[in-house]
């Protein structure tokens, strides 16, 4: 941060895009594409031996969207947090299946026997986390896996294999030290979107299992717009009045039309209400403007 503020206080001319990079530091984590503080810090390497940014940090920069709103951030940020202590009860209405299939796995005999088998061939302690979790390696989306290659000969690659196939045996995302952690029914953010998960051993009623009021306001605080045929078709027409109107605005110029002439003469061009005032054929021009 304070190397930052030194670059600011001078005439470096990759400066817009530090300080965009900056802003999205307070961005949620959730909505990063990709590791954001990574490429800051390797940008003001850069910047701090005099150099500009590479094309292709450029490049990456210019790609970024525009700042997500405050409110966007606070929405996310607040998901994020109960994310991280597996709280997804404000998104899911039925806690209860998933209570009855952990209790019924506390008491199941075959997967104790299963869990111990696997500690009996590998030392699962080094494959634990900092919270002692071993989590089996994750499918990301259209079911595609990083992590396929598969190399019999190595310990590493035979204990994720065997302890993928564990955990899909019973519905687990990973195991505690010898606590088993089932799989939930969840609602997840991603910079792409909003997954919705459901475990494969959940029977699934969409009306009664997930709190849609709530995944709906989380997916419309990243200020999507209403969509929908009519609207799209109402949405294509304002933007074609829009520009129809700016064209008009042009050669209204030209012919050096000002005030009630002006308004009288664009109003009939577009075919509108004579009583229709001059603020209404602003924001018709300003759509023309802003590409709504």
């Amino acid at each position: 941060m304070r190397s930052f503020a030194r670059f600011r206080r001078i005439d470096y001319p990759d400066l817009d895009r530090l300080q965009k990079l900056y802003e999205w530091l307070f961005v949620p984590i959730t909505l990063w594409p990709f590791n954001v503080e990574g490429l800051f810090r390797a940008a003001l390497k850069r910047a701090s031996a005099g150099k500009r940014l590479d094309k292709s940090m450029a490049l990456v920069v210019n790609l970024l969207p525009p700042l997500p709103s405050e409110k966007t951030r606070r929405a996310v940020s607040e998901h994020e947090h109960a994310v991280q202590h597996g709280n997804y009860e404000p998104l899911i209405r039925a806690r209860y299946k998933y209570d009855q299939v952990e209790q019924d796995l506390a008491r199941d005999q075959k997967f104790q026997t299963d869990w111990n088998a696997i500690k009996a061939q590998f030392d699962v302690t080094k494959y634990a986390d900092h919270k002692r979790i071993i989590r089996r390696r994750l499918v990301a989306e259209r079911s595609m896996r990083e992590d396929w290659e598969l190399n019999w000969r190595k310990t590493d690659h035979r204990f994720h294999a065997v302890f993928a196939t564990f955990c899909q045996r019973w519905n687990l995302y990973g195991m505690q030290r010898d606590r088993p952690l089932l799989l939930k029914l969840t609602a997840n953010l991603t910079p792409f979107g909003t997954m919705i998960f459901i475990p494969a051993y959940w029977s699934f009623d969409p009306k009664r299992d997930l709190n849609w009021r709530a995944i709906t306001a989380l997916q419309k605080a990243r200020g999507v717009q209403k969509q929908g045929q009519k609207l799209s078709t109402n949405q294509l027409a304002a933007r074609l009045e829009a520009i129809h109107a700016a064209k008009l605005s042009k050669e209204a110029d030209a012919r050096k039309l000002k005030g009630e002439a002006r308004l009288s003469w664009m109003l009939k061009k577009l075919n509108r209400d004579a009583r229709t005032n001059e603020r209404q054929i602003r924001r018709i021009l300003a759509k023309s403007r802003d590409g709504t």
